[in-house]
């Protein structure tokens, strides 16, 4: 567990300082992996990590390393590091495509995470205001879902030790494609309740390790009867900075 732990601490640390790069294959962070004292020496271009891996897939353990992404292959499996915190792609993303966003820094966006969603808009509005890029979809070690799983928060400004969630419809509304009566979470409870039960323990937890938490949803914005934001850049720009103005100077 303890080799875990420092890998997780060498990708945290790899994607803060290089917060343009959403993915890379795992072979090459191979030499930080050696840096940091976790394998003495690569061997068959990151065939070390491969089998640390390989094991945690095997026990159905990679949510350990948040940061895994396995793109799933007939034979085998080509293995990747991204900063999106999803562990395993559902539909296979071509290997090329995988490797040129790494090479190019190119966000691979998912469709449930789409480059235009609302989330993404109001995250990059606060991006904008604050002047710094923050870290979407971090997670602190002190953070924990019920399974004992680090829970990843919207964005993180590390040098302003602040934290802003977007609060999506599911947040505040009953919405049958996520909030299944009949299905039961982890917690004993369905994923609705589960998700306020999150929501409340980022409110209870990150103050106390001095994480200022903001949080906005779509009814702070001018939005229509599906709770789409209306996205006037000029408004939501300035619905950003206030809410941001008791807490820094904008």
């Amino acid at each position: 567990m303890n080799k875990i732990a420092a890998i997780n601490t060498v990708l945290q640390q790899f994607f803060s300082n290089n917060p343009s790069v959403i993915t890379i294959p795992a072979k090459d962070m191979m030499p930080d992996f050696i840096k940091a004292g976790i394998f003495e020496k690569d061997e068959k271009k990151g065939l070390p990590i491969r089998k640390v891996l390989r094991k945690l897939d095997k026990e159905r353990q990679l949510h350990l390393i948040p940061y895994v992404i396995a793109e799933r292959k007939s034979i085998n499996t080509n293995w990747f590091f991204g900063r999106t915190g999803k562990f395993v792609l559902q539909k296979p993303v071509a290997k090329k495509q995988l490797q040129s966003a790494a090479i190019n820094k190119i966000p691979i966006v998912s469709k449930s995470k789409r480059a235009d969603s609302d989330e993404a808009y109001v995250l990059n509005l606060c991006d904008e205001v604050i002047g710094i890029k923050g870290i979407r979809q971090h997670r602190f070690v002190f953070l924990l879902g019920d399974a004992g799983t680090k829970l990843p928060v919207d964005i993180y400004y590390s040098s302003l030790n602040l934290v802003f969630e977007y609060r999506e419809t599911q947040h505040t509304n009953a919405v049958k494609h996520f909030d299944k009566p009949d299905v039961l979470t982890v917690s004993g409870v369905h994923r609705g309740v589960q998700r306020e039960l999150y929501d409340q323990r980022r409110r209870d937890v990150l103050p106390r390790h001095g994480i200022t938490l903001i949080e906005l949803g779509y009814f702070d914005f001018s939005h229509d009867k599906k709770h789409r934001i209306k996205r006037d850049h000029a408004k939501d720009i300035k619905i950003v900075s206030s809410k941001l103005a008791s807490i820094i100077k904008v």
